[in-house]
């Protein structure tokens, strides 16, 4: 794989790898008032506490999340387009394009859940429904993959299927998490939270373990390991989510009203005076993301600053170090900001300062293990981060029908600030490349430290305004 394909790939991997969060509360405070509006007649006070291990089944499609999409884009993508010889990165941003795509089924699929008076509830129809698009998709992936060559017969089949893949993935996960303020009682968001971390990170682990361990690096046993997983978070949320299905109380129940084009239309807009806190803490997300882009160049850095001599090698050990560490972080911080009770900002503030600094840090290391440490513990105030992140838009969501379509709005904002950070950054970067080709075998460019220092110093600068 060369640089831009690893380049983009890194970014995506970056985007995606958090998205489990915004989809994740892209539904998720909406049954606060979703609950007790939706005429079940359970006040907060009346949830009872759910027990870890409830929890876990009901997120386990977090698990499936992580497993599929960190993996997708480091390592079953990019042997698929392989095949394409030196245009394998023009195809490789068609996925990433498709991938970004289809993240707007989010708010729809969030309206839609909010109306749904089926028996099963509101959000498990949409699981098992997006449980279900999956696997055909993946099983046409899979049928495709090793007939997939240069000359591009039966690639169109193929793309159309990753992107109803994608959907899918989407569609379970504004479903899913929507659970959590329908059965999670408000003094356990906190904790729901940090598990829904950690099982992404979990599953994120073991699909990468799985590939180098036990399925010898073949991409047809890859696809079997997405579909169990997907096929088993189904069968989880399905067996545990044991959801009160909605009932239409009266004509003014927003389950009586016909969605109509101005409906479908303003699922995507988040209003800064009638969401006034809502909407900054989407834009602190944003800027978060935007901040958290500059991974995409790291391969990079490895291999101008570093010197390092498997940048990729190198750049997939960070990747597993920091989630690791990051993992650590997530179910801890969301039950001590649960037990203390002192909000969620403190949490933000200390994990958004202690990327800035890891950020100014690199531009002093010159070792591969000094690396290595500011990647454990940037890991960890990330992990923190997630899980306050998601519990503090589920604290300044309105109380309203219409909360789990705001919440998936919340969640694009991830994919616009992970796109928007290296449009900004890569520029910048290539204004400082040095083009003499004289010492140069593979023909790569390299970057000077002062573009480094640009680079790192706007990711500080993205992390300071997500804070503020």
């Amino acid at each position: 794989m060369n640089d831009s394909e690893r380049l983009l790939l890194n970014n995506q991997h970056d985007a995606l790898s958090n998205q489990y969060s915004s989809t994740v509360a892209a539904a998720a405070h909406s049954e606060e008032g979703y609950v007790n509006h939706a005429g079940n007649d359970q006040n907060e006070g009346d949830k009872p506490s759910v027990s870890i291990f409830r929890i876990i089944a009901i997120l386990s499609g977090a698990f499936t999340y992580g497993g599929v999409m960190s993996t997708y884009f480091l390592l079953t993508l990019p042997i698929e387009c392989s095949v394409f010889g030196d245009e394998s990165s023009l195809f490789l941003g068609l996925f990433v394009g498709l991938a970004g795509l289809s993240q707007l089924v989010s708010p729809v699929i969030g309206m839609y859940s909010d109306r749904c008076t089926h028996s099963l509830g509101r959000r498990r129809p949409y699981v098992i429904f997006g449980g279900v698009l999956g696997i055909v998709s993946l099983l046409v992936q899979q049928s495709l993959s090793s007939d997939i060559d240069g000359t591009l017969e039966g690639w169109y089949a193929y793309v159309i299927a990753f992107f109803l893949t994608m959907c899918s993935m989407n569609i379970i996960f504004a479903a899913m998490i929507a659970l959590i303020p329908d059965l999670v009682p408000k003094h356990q968001t906190g904790t729901a939270n940090g598990v829904e971390a950690l099982m992404f990170v979990s599953g994120s682990l073991f699909a990468f373990g799985s590939f180098n361990a036990w399925l010898d690096e073949d991409l047809t046993e890859m696809y079997s390991l997405y579909i169990c997983l997907t096929a088993g978070c189904v069968v989880l949320t399905y067996l545990y989510a044991n959801e009160i299905p909605l009932s239409i109380d009266s004509e003014q129940s927003a389950a009586n009203k016909p969605i109509t084009w101005n409906d479908f239309k303003d699922s995507f807009w988040i209003s800064p005076t009638e969401h006034h806190d809502f909407f900054y803490v989407t834009l602190s997300r944003t800027f978060y993301y935007m901040g958290g882009s500059v991974q995409a160049f790291f391969l990079y850095y490895l291999r101008d600053v570093i010197h390092v001599d498997d940048p990729e090698g190198s750049v997939s050990l960070l990747a597993v170090l920091g989630q690791g560490f990051g993992a650590f972080m997530t179910v801890p911080v969301g039950i001590l900001s649960d037990y203390l009770g002192n909000g969620r900002k403190p949490y933000v503030f200390t994990s958004c300062f202690v990327l800035s600094v890891c950020n100014f840090l690199l531009l002093f290391s010159r070792e591969f293990h000094e690396v290595m440490i500011i990647a454990s513990v940037a890991g960890m105030a990330n992990g923190a981060y997630l899980t306050m992140d998601t519990s503090l838009a589920m604290d300044t969501l309105p109380s309203s029908e219409e909360s789990a379509r705001l919440l998936g709005v919340w969640g694009v904002a991830m994919f616009i600030g992970s796109s928007i950070g290296p449009l900004i950054g890569g520029p910048l970067l290539f204004l400082s490349a040095d083009n003499d080709e004289s010492d140069k075998d593979d023909g790569d460019s390299s970057y000077a430290i002062y573009g480094y220092a640009i680079l790192f110093s706007l990711s500080s600068l993205y992390y300071f305004c997500s804070a503020w």
